[in-house]
């Protein structure tokens, strides 16, 4: 009897895709990311992360321009706006199911979209309108906070136009 190896590596990575985000149990644990809502305060829009931890999460920021795909799937991901930031989270817990509470469009941020959760990274594409008027619309700056308890937020905000 042969053994189809090729077959069940892709079956194994399939189960792993989907253990990993759409079947694991809600992230409540230290060092997960337990939230990711988004809000419309006076002329800025924001995303908040919300991350439970007992010291500052490691993250960068980066301007990226599509296309986008998953990692690890390597499935396309569409993302709606003229400008894109991507945040990448590093060093956290990643086989849970992160709640994600958006409500969009606003008017600044178009679209934001989970763009990978594997190996202890998390990364997600903000989608916004850089369309230039008088103001221009822009992304301004992500900054973190210790909230009470071991939480932090990690806040990206956008000025509206």
């Amino acid at each position: 009897m042969k053994t189809n190896i090729s077959g069940y590596f892709g079956l194994l990575t399939v189960l792993i895709s989907l253990s990993n985000t759409t079947l694991a149990a809600p992230c409540t644990a230290y060092n997960t990311i337990t939230k990711v809502t988004n809000t419309s305060i006076g002329n800025y829009d924001y995303v908040i992360f919300s991350i439970k931890k007992s010291s500052a999460p490691a993250y960068t920021v980066n301007s990226v321009t599509p296309p986008f795909y998953f990692d690890p799937s390597g499935n396309a991901v569409s993302v709606n706006g003229s400008a894109f930031k991507k945040i990448q989270f590093t060093g956290v817990e990643w086989m849970c199911s992160i709640p994600e509470v958006f409500q969009l469009p606003k008017i600044q941020i178009k679209d934001i979209k989970r763009t990978g959760q594997f190996e202890g990274v998390i990364s997600y594409t903000v989608g916004y309108s850089n369309i230039p008027l008088t103001p221009p619309s822009q992304y301004i700056t992500t900054y973190n906070y210790n909230a009470p308890g071991p939480l932090w937020k990690v806040v990206m905000k956008f000025k509206k136009n």
